[in-house]
C-alpha cells in the first residue's frame, strides 16, 4: 500500500523470487498502543499501554483508548516495513466484517490476531476467530447455549467465512450446505463465553469453554434430542460430543470440502488481483490455486505467494484495474513520501517520544479521513464487509461516489498546501506537512525535470501516461519556463537550502505538481 522509491528499486534489482521472500517474511508485530495523553486512568499512566487494563468506575477510559487504537493502527500502516502483512491484515478485517465490538482491548486483540496469523493456515484462522472474544460478542456466541443455540455465527461461518452459499437448489438448500446444517452447527458451537469484556476486573479479555452450557445431547428438557448430524453436503457426518474441541471437529469437516478452498481463493483474487472472475480465470487460476492451497494445508502465505508469482498476476489486463480503497489511496501518498519522518514524528522510530501525542493525533486524523470515505476498519457496514469486495457488478467502483470523490480531492488540496491540522503537545493545533523537498532529493536525477516527472510517474502511477499528460505535469514544475530553469532552481536550492526566497517558490511548484498528479484519474487506480 504505497511502495517507497527505495523499495521499488530493491525489488527491481533483487528480482521476483527475492522480493516475494521479503514480502512474505515472518512479520514482527508492532508494540501495543499506549495512553498518549489521558491523566485520569489510575491504572494506566501516560506513555503506558492499556490493552490489558480494566474499565474504571466513574472514568470514561474510551476518551483516550478510542483515538489511541486508531492512531496506533494508522501510524503502523504509514511506518510499516515492505511486507504483505498489513495488506493481508486488512483483507481479514474485511473478511470477518466485525463492527461495534466497543471494548477497545478486544479490538486490539483481533487486529493483532490478523497480523500474527494472517499468513498461516486458513483453517487455524477460522479456529481462532470462532472462539475469539470479539467474535463471540459480535455474533452473540457468548449467549448461545444448549437451551437456546444462537445461529448467528453458525450462519456466517458457512455463508461468508468458509464454504459460502452457492445458488439455492431446494427448500433450505444452498448448494454447499442446508439450513439444517446451520442449526446443527449452532448446537456444536454452544458453550463458549467471554471473560472480562467491559469489565473492571484486572487481566486480559479472553474466552473460555463452559461445559454446563454446551450441547452434549443430554438436555434434560429434551430427552429425544437428535444427534448432531450434518447434511449430504458434508457426507452426512455426525459430530460426537467432544467438549472444548468439538468446534474444531466441525471446522475440520468444513475444510474437507473442495469448495472451501475455492471460495477463499476467489476472495484473495478479488482483493489482490481483480474483481472479474471469468470462467477462464475460474478454470485456469482459481481451481489450480485452490488445489495448491489444499495440498499446502491451507497456508495462506504460500497460496498468495503462488498467485503473486504467477504469470497471470503480471498480465497488463490486471495491472491497475481497480480503484484504490481509502487506505490504499492515502497510504499511496504518505508511504512514498516517508510519512512524517522529516519532522521526527514516526511512531516506529519514536515510541517514547515527547511528541507522542502529536504522532498519535496524526494517525487518528488520517483514520478519520478514511472513515469519512466509508472505510472504518473497526465498524464495517455489514458482516459481509465492504461492498467493493463482494457486490457485483460494481465491486471496487463502490469506493467512488460524488461525496467520496470530493473528499479525496479536498484531502489532496489540504496535503499539498499546509498539511493536516492536528493537536500537538500543549493543546495547540498546527499543520503537519509532508517532506516535499526531501522526497525530490531522494530521486535519481533531481536536477533534471524530465527525469523527475518520469520517476514520479513510475513510483505513483500503475501505468504510463499520454505525452500530453506528461507535459501538463512537467509544466506544473516549470510554470511556463524552459526545462533548464528547473536545473538552475534546484542547484540554487542545494547551494542555499535555508534561503526562503529559494525554497518557498520551489516548494510551491513541487506541491502544485503533486496536487495535479494526485488529482489524476490514474492515481485512483491500484
Amino acid at each position: 500500500m504505497g511502495p517507497k522509491r527505495q523499495e521499488i528499486l530493491e525489488a527491481s534489482t533483487s528480482g521476483l523470487s527475492a522480493t516475494l521472500d521479503k514480502l512474505f517474511a515472518p512479520p514482527a508485530l508492532p508494540p501495543p498502543p499506549i495512553n498518549h495523553f489521558f491523566t485520569q486512568d489510575p491504572n494506566v499512566a501516560v506513555g503506558k499501554t492499556w490493552v490489558n487494563s480494566p474499565y474504571v468506575a466513574g472514568v470514561d477510559v474510551g476518551k483516550y483508548r478510542y483515538p489511541s487504537l486508531r492512531g496506533w493502527y494508522v501510524n503502523n500502516l504509514i511506518d510499516s516495513p515492505c511486507t504483505i502483512n498489513e495488506r493481508l491484515t486488512l483483507f481479514w478485517i474485511n473478511h470477518f466484517g466485525m463492527a461495534e465490538v466497543s471494548d477497545h482491548r478486544a479490538e486490539y486483540q483481533y487486529i493483532q490476531l490478523f497480523r500474527e496469523f494472517g499468513g498461516a493456515s486458513f483453517q487455524t484462522m477460522i479456529e481462532k476467530i470462532t472462539v475469539h472474544p470479539a467474535m463471540l460478542y459480535f455474533l452473540n456466541g457468548d449467549w448461545s447455549s444448549k437451551y437456546e443455540p444462537n445461529e448467528n455465527y453458525a450462519r456466517e461461518l458457512l455463508e461468508l467465512f468458509t464454504i459460502q452459499k452457492g445458488p439455492q437448489i431446494g427448500e433450505g438448500d444452498y448448494t454447499n450446505y442446508t439450513e439444517q446444517d446451520i442449526r446443527t452447527a449452532a448446537r456444536i458451537l454452544t458453550g463458549w463465553r467471554t471473560r472480562r469484556l467491559f469489565s473492571r476486573d484486572s487481566g486480559p479479555v479472553d474466552s473460555f469453554f463452559n461445559d454446563q452450557t454446551h450441547d452434549d445431547e443430554t438436555d434434560p428438557r429434551n430427552p429425544n434430542l437428535e444427534p448432531k448430524q450434518l447434511s449430504r453436503h458434508f457426507g452426512n457426518a455426525v459430530i460426537v460430543s467432544n467438549g472444548a474441541d468439538e468446534y474444531k471437529d466441525l471446522i475440520a469437516i468444513i475444510f474437507q470440502q473442495p469448495e472451501t478452498a475455492r471460495a477463499i481463493c476467489r476472495e484473495l483474487y478479488r482483493y489482490f488481483v481483480y474483481s472479474d472472475i471469468t470462467s477462464e480465470v475460474e478454470d485456469t487460476v482459481i481451481t489450480p490455486l485452490a488445489q495448491f492451497m489444499t495440498a499446502n494445508n491451507f497456508n495462506v502465505a504460500a497460496t498468495l505467494r503462488e498467485l503473486l508469482g504467477s504469470k497471470h498476476f503480471y498480465d497488463i489486463n490486471v495491472r491497475g484495474p481497480f480503484i484504490k480503497n481509502p487506505y490504499e489511496y492515502y497510504l499511496s501518498i504518505l508511504r512514498p513520501l516517508h510519512g512524517f519522518e522529516h519532522l521526527d514524528l514516526s511512531l516506529a522510530n519514536n515510541p517514547n517520544s515527547s511528541q507522542i501525542r502529536t504522532i498519535y493525533n496524526i494517525g487518528t486524523a488520517y483514520f478519520g479521513w478514511a472513515s469519512s470515505a466509508d472505510m472504518d476498519v473497526f465498524t464495517l457496514p455489514t458482516v459481509a464487509g465492504w461492498k467493493a469486495y463482494y457486490q457485483a457488478p460494481n465491486y471496487y467502483r463502490n469506493w467512488i461516489g460524488s461525496a467520496s470523490l470530493q473528499l479525496r480531492r479536498k484531502s489532496v488540496r489540504d496535503l499539498t498546501y499546509q498539511g493536516i491540522y492536528v493537536q500537538i503537545e500543549g493543546g495547540e493545533y498546527k499543520p503537519r506537512g509532508l517532506g516535499w523537498l526531501e522526497f525530490v532529493e531522494r530521486l535519481t536525477i533531481p536536477e533534471d525535470v524530465i527525469e523527475v516527472v518520469q520517476e514520479c510517474i513510475d513510483i505513483f502511477l500503475p501505468r504510463e501516461l499520454h505525452p500530453d499528460q506528461f507535459d501538463a505535469l512537467k509544466n506544473e514544475l516549470l510554470r511556463g519556463q524552459q526545462d533548464r530553469e528547473w536545473t538552475i532552481q534546484w542547484n540554487s536550492y542545494l547551494a542555499s537550502p535555508s534561503n526562503p526566497d529559494i525554497t518557498r517558490p520551489l516548494t510551491n511548484n513541487i506541491k502544485s505538481f503533486f496536487r495535479a498528479l494526485f488529482s489524476m484519474a490514474e492515481f485512483h487506480l491500484q
